[in-house]
Order: C-alpha cells, then sequence, then structure tokens
C-alpha cells in the first residue's frame, strides 16, 4: 500500500507537470497611440532548471506586437543562421531566394523598432552557448537566399511595455525536491572537492590544496514589473542556501623555506541556471564564478603536513529588491557555522601558513539585475605539537562578516535614456571572532602550525579574468 501511494504521489506530479506545462498565449491585441501594435501575452507554465528542481513561470505582459519581435525558432524555411563573434551581425541563410526576399520585407519595414530573438542557431547573447538570442534590427540587406542584418543588444524594457514575471519555486514533498547546486571545484552534489588545487612546487617546497571547495544549494526567484516601458520593481537572488565547504592545505618542505602564491581563475564563465520564454522573448537567469586563490608558506625544518578545516553553513535567505518608491531592500540572511577542524603531520619543523579562497557567485537576471551577497569567513589555526607527549593540539577559531551589493541597469536607446541603480556595499551581519574548539590528536613529531584562511564564497564584484 505504501509503494503504490508512492507511485501515485509521483504519477500525480507527473500529471500535474504536463497539463501545467502549456506556454501562454494572446488574449488581446490593440494599437497604441502612437501607432505602436501591441499584443497581451498570459500565460502560467511549469518548468526545470539545470539540476532539475521544478518552478512555476507566471506572466500577464503586454509587449511589442505586430511582428516587431520575431522569433527565430518559429520561422519556417530557415536553412542557418550565422553570426560574428559579437553578434553584431546576423546573417540568415533561407532554403530559396524568394523565403528570403519574403522576410527581409517584413524585417525592413520599421528596422530599427525590430527584435529577433532565439535560441537553437548557436547564436547566443553570452558566452555560454546555452543562453539566448535578444537583438534589435538597426538595418537589414538581402543577396540571394541571405539577410544580412545590423544589430545591437536587446533590452526587455525596450520590448514589454507594461506587465509582471515571476519565477518561484513549486514546493514538493521532500523525497521529490531538488536544488540548484553551484561551487567552485565541487562535484556535482556539491558535497566534496573535485580535484586537488596544485598551488606551488619546487625541488624544496610543495603547496597543495588537497581538499578545497565551496560548494552551494539553493533557490532563485524572479520578480519583475514593468509600466509603460520603464522598470518599477525587480527583485531576484537566493533562497534557502546550505554550504558545504573545505579549506584543507598540504604542505610538503625540505630545510628552510618560503613561498607565495597570487592566482586568478574563471572558474564558470556564464552558466545558466534557468531560462524560459514569455511570448516571443527569451529570459535567462545565469551566474558566473570568477575566483581568486592566494597563499603562502614559510618553513623552518623538514615538513610534510595537512592543516586546515572542513565546513557546513546554514546561511538562509539572500536575496535584494528594488522598486522605484520604496528603492532597495535587502533579505538579511541568519547564518549557523559548523566546523570540523583537519590535523596531520610528520617531522620536526616550524611552520607559519596562510590560505585565501576568494570564489565570486555573481547571479544575472534578465540583463536587468546584477546582484551578489560576499562573505569573508577567516579561519584561524594554531596547533603545538610536544615530542614527549607525542601529540599535536590545535585551538580553532572563526570569524565571518559578510556585505551585499547589486546593480540594475536599464538602457533604452530608442528613447535615449540610459542609467545604472548601484546598491551597496550593505552589511548583512559580521559574527566577530569565536572560538570553534580546542582539538588534540596523537603524533609523533614536533610541531608548531598557524594557518589563516580567508574564503569569500560570494561577490558582486566586476572581474574579467584569463579561464584556467
Amino acid at each position: 500500500e505504501l509503494l503504490a501511494n508512492r507511485m501515485n504521489t509521483k504519477a500525480f506530479f507527473m500529471l500535474l507537470f504536463l497539463a501545467a506545462s502549456a506556454l501562454g498565449a494572446i488574449v488581446s491585441s490593440y494599437v497604441d497611440n502612437d501607432g505602436t501594435p501591441i499584443d497581451h501575452h498570459v500565460g502560467s507554465y511549469l518548468i526545470k532548471d539545470r539540476d532539475d528542481a521544478l518552478y512555476r513561470v507566471t506572466y500577464d505582459v503586454e509587449m511589442l506586437g505586430g511582428n516587431l519581435i520575431i522569433n527565430l525558432d518559429e520561422r519556417k524555411y530557415i536553412f542557418a543562421v550565422m553570426c560574428d563573434i559579437s553578434n553584431i551581425e546576423l546573417v540568415i541563410e533561407f532554403y530559396n531566394p524568394t523565403e528570403a526576399q519574403n522576410f527581409f520585407k517584413v524585417i525592413n519595414t520599421k528596422a530599427n523598432a525590430r527584435f529577433i530573438t532565439g535560441s537553437k542557431w548557436n547564436c547566443t547573447d553570452g558566452q555560454d552557448k546555452s543562453m539566448m538570442l535578444m537583438r534589435r534590427v538597426l538595418g537589414a540587406s538581402v543577396n540571394k537566399q541571405f539577410v544580412t542584418m545590423q544589430t545591437v543588444q536587446g533590452f526587455y524594457e525596450e520590448s514589454i511595455k507594461d506587465g509582471k514575471v515571476t519565477l518561484d519555486r513549486v514546493e514538493l514533498p521532500a523525497e521529490h525536491a531538488k536544488t540548484f547546486c553551484f561551487g567552485v571545484n565541487s562535484n556535482g552534489d556539491c558535497t566534496e572537492a573535485k580535484n586537488p588545487l596544485p598551488l606551488y612546487g619546487n625541488k624544496f617546497i610543495t603547496l597543495t590544496c588537497s581538499n578545497c571547495f565551496v560548494g552551494a544549494k539553493a533557490t532563485v526567484f524572479l520578480d519583475v514589473e514593468i509600466s509603460y516601458f520603464k522598470l518599477r520593481k525587480i527583485a531576484s537572488g537566493f533562497r534557502d542556501i546550505n554550504v558545504n565547504a573545505a579549506f584543507v592545505l598540504d604542505l610538503i618542505a625540505q630545510g628552510s623555506w618560503s613561498a607565495g602564491l597570487d592566482k586568478t581563475y574563471k572558474i564558470v564563465d556564464q552558466a545558466v541556471i534557468i531560462q524560459f520564454w514569455i511570448g516571443p522573448i527569451p529570459i535567462t537567469i545565469w551566474y558566473e564564478i570568477p575566483l581568486q586563490l592566494i597563499a603562502n608558506a614559510k618553513i623552518d625544518a623538514n615538513l610534510a603536513a595537512t592543516a586546515g578545516a572542513k565546513a557546513s553553513w546554514k546561511i538562509g535567505d539572500a536575496f535584494i529588491s528594488w522598486d522605484e518608491k520604496n528603492g532597495w531592500k535587502m533579505a538579511k540572511p541568519t547564518p549557523v557555522f559548523t566546523w570540523e577542524p583537519v590535523l596531520k603531520a610528520s617531522g620536526g619543523f616550524n611552520a607559519e601558513a596562510g590560505l585565501s579562497i576568494i570564489p565570486s557567485f555573481v547571479i544575472h537576471a534578465m540583463r536587468m539585475l546584477q546582484a551578489g551577497v560576499k562573505m569573508t569567513p577567516q579561519l584561524m589555526f594554531e596547533a603545538h605539537g610536544d615530542v614527549e607527549k607525542k601529540e599535536v593540539c590545535a585551538d580553532l577559531r572563526y570569524r565571518v562578516n559578510s556585505e551585499a551589493g547589486a546593480e540594475i541597469h536599464i538602457n533604452i536607446p530608442l528613447t535615449r535614456i540610459s542609467y545604472d541603480k548601484v546598491f551597496g556595499p550593505y552589511s548583512l551581519f559580521d559574527t566577530g571572532v569565536k572560538p570553534i574548539g580546542h582539538w588534540c590528536k596523537k603524533f609523533q613529531s614536533y610541531i608548531k602550525l598557524t594557518l589563516l584562511t580567508n574564503i569569500l564564497p560570494v561577490s558582486y564584484t566586476h572581474l574579467t579574468l584569463p579561464t584556467i
């Protein structure tokens, strides 16, 4: 009976998903006072994010109509779409010259007010190939079966007159619920390090981040309101954030030596969390993860040691909102931190070491909002070994402070309005220095080790970084 109930539950949710996933429709059309055709789109459907978490999209939007927004995915007789690196020039190849001429006649009328969208032509608005296309047409020409268009970035507030768009997670029973997983050097479910990170090495000293990662699980949401081609309200960010992490450094040295490293990586370059459509307009929420890694060590004798800590943090909600009446608001998280020390060593030595792992998790919503939360945990690790007692003992302390920031990007070249609204940095919390505990382990060498670890899991900072 229990098995049957579970099967019925799964069947119910599958039927629910299939029944509710139908796209919306145009419920009415009219011509605005300035002669612009407007279509009224209404819809509500279910969609899954990259990790199969279930969300509901709901929208009630008035947008440009009358073929002013052309979704290439729905056009017939297109053979290929070609674009340059910047997507300034788009070339559409049709199956025959007649279809190219017909398309050119449509696109060449009010060309600077038309938009091209699409998702399956490998011409995207981001470096990630799963990003969807949204370009405003400046001009067009036709030659045989080819239509060539000069375009610029298209913005939502240019194409949407009025309306509301919301994206929220669908609450399911625990056995069916999933969350979005993202991180730095984390495995597929954000619970362990994917690989060791070599930091520095020569014939005298080797530094390796043997177990270093930051993995977060969370849900995203979006709430947008536009009125007469102006943004009135936007909110987005992460909810129910839970972080698993480890910051463990391996040191191997022969004799007295010191080393240092300051290196920048681009761990993730524009990866999509979720994307969906409201009528012919694509919407994408994506993130990026720049990473800065700093390490240094000073060794006074032969050494082989591993030191650091594993961590589990319950962060809570960290999202931001803006509206034209009340301005910025920030949901303050209520974090709980749990630490587990790691210490291994052999050989007599004195050493000091430092490790900073600084990833930046930046969320982007509809190209309108870029937001992030910067957390700065500091792990203070002091260990002392006693040859006579054959044990090593460690005292660990930590401090975590957090701040948030965001930017709204609005650009309306049609009406020559352009401005950015910036928020932050805004302090969310500061734990102050707190003890983790005193920890001892039997050991057959002398060690005096100081380890200082700084980790910044989330940041809104703009960075241009090389790839690994």
